[in-house]
């Protein structure tokens, strides 16, 4: 395979808001706007630098990436970045190879002013999806003095963002145990553990109870594409979306989310829109995160907000 030119990769890193200690993405080598990168993205979770490749590079040019990145830190920050970690992710068998610094481990991070823990060399997924920045500052900015409720939860980030918007009381469920225990560490990492509720039950079947537990304020429906054994997004979502609206308050908001490619923006629509018989009316799609530059937004997250009709 011939070498790859990383200079992209390289200035992105310079206009990076370095110094903020934010949560970013540095490089979106997904929104397919250079297709020879089109493969790479290049976060930052300070103070590490993250790449994940979605097909592998070749030893020549994983040495190639480590060297040009190494040089345009020494030269830029010098001291702002004290690790640099590989993963290529392929499916279950995702490799993670350390090219800079030590394993942090679990290590805290934050975005918007928010604490999160993650971990960058022990799983798929760190604990916090970037791409998800606009939809967590949403639901702080519409929380105040709501009862909400958190699909497929995950680690919470919705939850932890939403109580530090001033909600009142917030329910996250997701059938992973190890997830919802996280999510219980970064309610506690931001002081916000209070009137949090954490269920480790299949979404599909636990309707029943959600319903005793609201109405809701504001629900949140952010599914995995594919879940083993739990959940498909082409066959199961039209079963969340139907039962959506008889937990809802008058006014509420529902931010739905879907982070496949196959799905695209009108498509989803029409999916809502035929299984919530017109008791929800559109309001408009977030916009993507800093950084999430995209060729065709049809295959990007879309993230779209209903309320009540």
């Amino acid at each position: 395979m011939p070498n790859l030119d990383f200079t992209p990769i390289c200035d992105a890193l310079v206009k990076a808001d370095i110094h903020s200690e934010e949560l970013q993405r540095v490089f979106h080598g997904r929104g397919h706007t250079i297709a020879e990168l089109s493969h790479l993205n290049v976060d930052f979770y300070p103070p590490y630098l993250f790449i994940s490749a979605y097909e592998p590079l070749t030893q020549v040019q994983l040495a190639q990436l480590n060297t040009v990145l190494l040089d345009t830190i020494n030269a830029h920050w010098p001291n702002a970045i004290t690790g640099m970690i590989y993963q290529h992710r392929a499916g279950q068998q995702t490799q993670t190879t350390i090219l800079m610094g030590e394993d942090p481990g679990a290590f805290v991070i934050q975005e918007l002013g928010v604490k999160y823990q993650v971990e960058l060399t022990r799983h798929q997924n760190t604990g916090i999806f970037p791409d998800m920045r606009e939809g967590r500052q949403f639901v702080m900015n519409h929380a105040q003095h709501a009862n909400v409720l958190n699909l497929f939860s995950y680690t919470c980030g919705f939850s932890v963002a939403a109580m530090k918007g001033g909600a009142d009381r917030v329910v996250n469920m997701d059938m992973n145990k190890g997830v919802l225990r996280i999510g219980k560490i970064n309610h506690q990492l931001n002081d916000v553990d209070r009137n949090v509720s954490y269920l480790p039950h299949d979404i599909l079947k636990s309707f029943g109870k959600l319903k005793k537990m609201g109405p809701y304020d504001l629900v949140v429906v952010d599914p995995p594409s594919f879940q083993k054994g739990s959940f498909v997004l082409t066959k199961d979502y039209q079963k969340i979306i139907r039962r959506v609206p008889e937990l809802l308050t008058d006014n509420a908001h529902v931010l739905f989310c879907a982070n496949s490619p196959e799905l695209s923006e009108q498509a989803f629509k029409d999916l809502i829109a035929e299984h919530c018989d017109s008791r929800l009316t559109f309001m408009h799609r977030l916009e993507p995160a800093p950084n999430f530059i995209e060729v065709d937004t049809d295959r990007s997250l879309k993230a779209l907000v209903y309320t009540r009709a």
